[in-house]
């Protein structure tokens, strides 16, 4: 219950690769809990694990309640105007987002946990900086790769792999707003890689990065 965005760019959205569509039987089921019964409804009241709000389909008799964009009051849903209650919600807010990243499948690193440099990438970047990677490794010499699929919140698991690493290389096709984000986070000194060209980035740009920090 908390909203989604596909974060993408121009160059991934227009390219063409053969892609294997899923068995819709095997998905796992997502199903949808609402609240029928009449009685004494709150629609602020959170589920404990999640600080999810419970649903409620509008009309239903006994649950109608207030809708829409003014600040509500904890647990009761009435609208509210006092200060400590909208700090309340805002925290709430955030803690329910931060909450989303307990659901994501275990941070997977591309050769060893450990090491002098980690590689960090999301989107597009993936083919070339893999590419780069591998082409390092096979002149002997120990890089390490995670590929992003979650910006924010961040896996629970992240800031402990990169902190076993002397050096995070981060390779954006932007001004470095993940850099940024890493460094925010978990305080590191995360070294970018950044190209504004409108082109993807060549395999011989991120390896000679990857080489001069190696």
């Amino acid at each position: 219950m908390t909203p989604v965005i596909i974060l993408s760019d121009g160059f991934l959205a227009n390219s063409s690769e053969p892609w294997r569509l899923p068995d819709i039987d095997t998905l796992p089921e997502f199903s949808i809990r609402r609240e029928v019964e009449a009685k004494v409804f709150h629609p602020y009241e959170r589920d404990p694990d999640t600080l999810a709000r419970p649903w409620v389909i509008p009309g239903t008799p006994g649950l109608e309640h207030r809708i829409g964009g003014l600040e509500k009051e904890n647990v009761t849903g009435n609208v509210s105007y006092d200060p400590v209650n909208h700090e309340t919600m805002v925290y709430l807010r955030a803690q329910k987002v931060r909450h989303v990243a307990m659901d994501y499948p275990p941070t997977k690193v591309d050769g060893d946990p450990s090491g002098t440099l980690l590689v960090v990438g999301w989107g597009s970047t993936y083919g070339p900086i893999r590419t780069a990677v591998e082409n390092v490794r096979r002149k002997g010499k120990k890089v390490s790769y995670v590929h992003l699929r979650y910006l924010w919140p961040f896996p629970n698991d992240l800031g402990g792999i990169l902190k076993d690493f002397e050096t995070v290389l981060v390779p954006e096709l932007n001004l470095g707003q993940l850099r940024m984000l890493l460094r925010g986070e978990y305080g590191l000194p995360v070294v970018g890689l950044n190209k504004v060209q409108g082109q993807p980035f060549k395999i011989a740009e991120v390896q000679s990065k990857i080489e001069e920090l190696i």
